[in-house]
C-alpha cells in the first residue's frame, strides 16, 4: 500500500534519540513521535468556511471569513481576508458566495495551512 505524499503532509520530528538495538535484535529503532502534522485537504478547507457562516444566508461576511483563518492559524487573518475578496469576490459585494467559495478555498490551499 503506496502513501500518496503529495496529498498528504506528514511531518514527524523526533523526541528522543533512537533506542539501540541489543545484540541479536533486529527491530527497527524505536521513534517517539513530537509532533505530526497534516495538510489541510480542499473538502476540509471548505467544510471550515463553511461552518463559520453563523447566519445561515451562504454568504461569508469578513468577520465570518476572519473567522476561519484564525481557527486555521493564520498569523495575520485581517491580510487574508482582504487577499480572499481580492481573488474570489467577482460580484464585488465585499462577501463570498457559495458560488465564489472555491476560489477561496485554492487560494487558501496555496498557503499550506496544516493540522497539528
Amino acid at each position: 500500500m503506496a502513501l500518496d505524499i503529495t496529498a498528504l503532509s506528514i511531518i514527524i520530528h523526533s523526541q528522543k534519540e533512537p533506542t539501540t538495538p541489543s545484540p541479536g535484535d533486529h527491530k527497527m529503532p524505536l521513534y517517539v513521535p513530537k509532533s505530526a502534522t497534516v495538510a489541510v485537504t480542499a473538502g476540509q478547507l471548505k467544510a471550515i468556511f463553511k461552518e463559520q457562516d453563523a447566519d445561515g444566508n451562504g454568504r461569508l461576511t469578513k468577520e465570518e471569513l476572519r473567522k476561519a483563518y484564525e481557527k486555521l492559524g493564520s498569523r495575520n487573518p485581517d491580510w487574508r481576508v482582504r487577499r480572499s475578496l481580492s481573488h474570489a469576490d467577482t460580484d464585488g459585494d465585499g462577501s463570498i458566495s457559495l458560488e465564489e467559495l472555491d476560489e477561496v478555498v485554492k487560494y487558501a490551499l496555496k498557503q499550506g495551512y496544516n493540522f497539528h
